[in-house]
């Protein structure tokens, strides 16, 4: 039976209970980050509460927030950008969805934001967050939609937009004489609109398209194959994947599987420098693909920060553990740990360090920091905006006297 008055009364139906890493500060910097990547979906009866998310740790974005910190820390022992003022920060998981990245973002009380990685993740959180002005800066999001300045006003970014990757792609395919393609799109805002952009560059190049094929992580396998059925059944020898490398894997191995190869692969800056395709199992498909890289730059001292990583210091903070389960191979338990996991993993001495023995994983290699340094540079540009909004000049200003109480800062004016 239904009773008009539960749909006229007012009540609180739930909490969002979302894990975050915080540090207080004076100005609040917010960060959502795809921590943990979602692998499967699962479809949605509305005959009670929406079943979570199953999502897998991404040691990637993981080393993001990593890096957040990092340079936040940096900030508050530097004496010439916002002396005596800290900065803080609240940094949540977005689990690579649009639905739990707004979810995030209306948890927070911030001055601004740092997010995100996916297109339709930063699109969603401009979409919600721009009427109030909240200035977002994305390190990862290329998607060209989001440069619209009429829609979006307070969405910045320390990376390039696909509009110009898009030009750099086609001249690419001219360049070696390609006039017969395959294209891969994910089915979301990234992939369909870098897709769209290249597809209007070729148009007078001489270049024809024989199909797009359309994946995403969530989707069951039977789609997936349908891709590589249209790949095999195609003459092309060169496809263009303007795919997120989370949504390309499940595409990946079924190709692997069914031993594909002879493919020239293109790529795009999502998943060029992505470690699983450069695997021994994935490198007999993929081997060989070309792209353009985002830039790469040093972060010193950042090495020194990320070896003392340690579950044990802070024992509830989260997404610690579940690195340190992938990096050590044991799981962490001490007092106030949660051990009702149910993974069969097995239980750390208490003893184990990231020394030698684990530094040598990709995570500690910062020789190629590309979007790990583009969270670095974002948190810079805001601390910046910050520094000239308190102080009424530049860093490094002769003046070290605030001309605005913490108090007055108002979202918007920090954009």
């Amino acid at each position: 039976e239904f009773y008009i008055s539960q749909v006229y009364g007012c009540g609180l139906t739930g909490k969002f209970d979302m894990p975050y890493i915080f540090k207080q500060g004076d100005i609040m910097i917010g960060g959502i980050f795809p921590v943990f990547n979602k692998e499967i979906s699962k479809i949605n009866t509305f005959e009670g509460e929406p079943l979570k998310i199953m999502c897998e740790f991404d040691l990637r974005a993981f080393r993001w927030t990593q890096v957040m910190i990092f340079a936040i820390d940096e900030i508050n022992k530097n004496p010439a950008l916002l002396p005596n003022v800290s900065l803080g920060y609240r940094i949540l998981d977005s689990c690579a969805s649009p639905t739990n990245t707004v979810r995030a973002a209306l948890t927070l009380g911030i001055s601004a934001l740092i997010a995100e990685s996916g297109s339709s993740q930063s699109l969603a959180v401009a979409e919600t967050l721009g009427p109030f002005q909240l200035p977002i800066v994305s390190y990862f999001s290329t998607c060209a939609c989001l440069s619209n300045r009429a829609k979006y006003p307070t969405f910045f970014r320390t990376i390039p937009s696909d509009y110009f990757q898009a030009k750099a792609l086609a001249s690419l395919v001219k360049h070696f004489g390609w006039e017969w393609i395959g294209a891969i799109q994910s089915d979301n805002d990234y992939g369909r609109n870098g897709i769209l952009a290249f597809t209007e560059e070729v148009k007078t190049l001489k270049i024809c398209i024989a199909f797009i094929g359309t994946v995403l992580r969530t989707y069951p396998l039977d789609k997936i194959r349908k891709v590589v059925e249209m790949i095999k059944q195609s003459t092309v020898k060169v496809i263009l994947a303007f795919v997120p490398e989370g949504d390309f894997y499940p595409l990946m191995k079924e190709i692997v599987k069914q031993k594909i190869t002879g493919i020239q692969w293109i790529a795009s800056e999502a998943w060029i420098t992505a470690a699983r395709p450069s695997t021994p199992e994935m490198y007999q498909a993929f081997g060989g693909a070309l792209g353009f890289v985002v830039q790469k730059m040093a972060i010193p001292n950042l090495h020194p920060f990320l070896k003392d990583i340690n579950p044990y210091r802070d024992p509830s903070m989260p997404f610690v553990k579940d690195f340190w389960e992938i990096m050590v191979g044991c799981q962490p338990i001490s007092h106030g740990m949660d051990i009702s996991t149910g993974k069969t993993t097995k239980i750390c001495t208490g003893n184990e360090k990231l020394e030698k023995d684990y530094t040598h994983d990709m995570f500690f290699n910062v020789t190629q920091l590309r979007v790990s340094y583009n969270v670095y540079k974002a948190v810079y540009a805001i601390a910046h905006a910050l520094h000239q909004l308190v102080f009424c000049q530049p860093a490094g200003g002769k003046s070290m006297n605030p001309c605005l109480n913490l108090s007055e800062i108002h979202p918007k004016e920090v954009s």
